[in-house]
């Protein structure tokens, strides 16, 4: 098969966003094809079906505005005040941005990725939101020797993947801690239930919120992990009540959350007076026909927002797809692509070792839209801001405890 082929060939459900010079973020959907001889290859798994679809067509949405500026010669902001033009393209050679479908699913996540490393031959993978999804395969690229920015998990496990791996959002383990620093000072709190995925990050945020209530002098009095996708969570949801906890700390994924919400609702377990969410906007738009099961459910989110956030990305995003920005992932997903583009730019190549060393530098100097995006010595982000909001008359509020 030639290259030319090769690039354009779709596996299953996936989706191949070729983007090229003549891309404008002014369109209402940027999906581009091309026909460029001389291109760098950039891989993106996310899901783009399944529980988590809304939070990956938004990463990646986020992921081609930022390319697309790219190609078009943008000058990348820094955080020293100045500027770093990039293009058009880098090094020379366009950006074609090879997008596929993870659905929500293990197996899809690994078939994607052993396509994009495998046939695509792509310079840097971006990819996941999923802890469960990215463990996995951030294992498999890592054995390939190709560079991964992961977009938005962050189990606590990620730190072991290996050196060319990277994660643009602050790990679990600074969530657990504010999560409890939440619903004491909401509340009172001194027991705690966790209600969480039976996956890594789940676990993740289980092991934090525990771990920093033992330090404060409190309890976790019940750690509820659930199997993800099944139709009916009551008798877990009763499992966690079962020992009258003054707080829960849950999350669940996207339409999954909907339906934890309503049958919490339904069984009358006060979640607008005890219970407490990570990530709650990964779920708002997913409750929006039911709103009374989720009003007064206090939580936190990544922070992002401001002047900075506003003209540099969610302004563009808005006019490029006539709405605005459908979570915070997506602006998370347009970090992850400006670094990738400035390593290897940086690098001069699109050799592996040589890009997997320019992404410290290029995260150390990048002015992100989601905030700070230096790493550490093993590729996780250091800082994380997080918002504290409430779920009230439809939508997510600010909140003060």
């Amino acid at each position: 098969m030639e290259r030319e082929e090769t690039i354009m060939w779709m596996h299953k459900t996936a989706l191949t966003i070729v983007t090229g010079f003549a891309a404008t973020l002014l369109t209402a959907s940027p999906h581009m094809t091309a026909d460029a001889q001389d291109t760098v290859n950039i891989g993106m798994f996310t899901s783009l079906t399944g529980p988590s679809a809304i939070v990956g067509k938004d990463m990646q949405r986020g992921v081609e505005l930022a390319i697309n500026r790219v190609n078009e010669g943008y000058e990348v902001p820094l955080k020293d005040g100045s500027t770093r033009a990039i293009g058009p393209g880098v090094n020379g050679s366009q950006i074609r941005l090879i997008v596929e479908d993870s659905e929500s699913r293990p197996q899809a996540a690994m078939d994607s990725v052993r396509k994009l490393v495998n046939v695509d031959n792509v310079s840097v993978v971006l990819g996941e939101y999923s802890s469960g999804l990215t463990l996995p395969t951030g294992q498999f690229i890592n054995e390939n020797g190709v560079v991964q920015i992961s977009i938005g998990a962050n189990s606590p496990k990620l730190r072991d993947v290996g050196p060319f791996f990277f994660d643009m959002i602050g790990l679990a383990t600074l969530q657990g801690s504010a999560m409890v620093d939440l619903a004491e000072q909401a509340i009172g709190a001194k027991t705690f239930a966790t209600f969480m995925p039976n996956n890594p990050y789940g676990v993740g945020v289980e092991l934090a919120v525990c771990e920093a209530a033992k330090e404060r002098g409190s309890e976790c009095v019940a750690t509820v992990r659930y199997e993800e996708q099944k139709t009916d969570y009551r008798a877990e949801l009763q499992q966690a009540n079962a020992p009258n906890p003054d707080a829960v700390i849950f999350f669940a994924y996207g339409a999954e959350a909907q339906l934890v919400l309503r049958q919490a609702y339904e069984l009358g377990l006060n979640a607008s007076e005890k219970w407490f969410g990570t990530e709650v906007s990964n779920w708002v738009n997913e409750v929006t026909d039911t709103p009374e099961i989720a009003e007064g459910v206090r939580g936190i989110e990544h922070d992002v927002g401001g002047d900075f956030y506003n003209e540099q990305y969610a302004g563009p995003y808005e006019e490029a797809y006539g709405e605005k920005p459908l979570t915070v992932f997506g602006g998370y997903g347009y970090d992850a692509a400006m670094i990738a583009a400035l390593a290897i730019k940086e690098a001069g190549s699109t050799e592996p070792d040589k890009i997997r060393e320019a992404v410290h530098k290029a995260a150390e100097t990048y002015k992100g839209v989601t905030g700070d995006k230096a790493v550490d010595e093993e590729g996780m982000q250091t800082n994380e801001d997080y918002a504290i909001l409430i779920y009230k008359d439809g939508g997510l509020q600010p909140y003060t405890p």
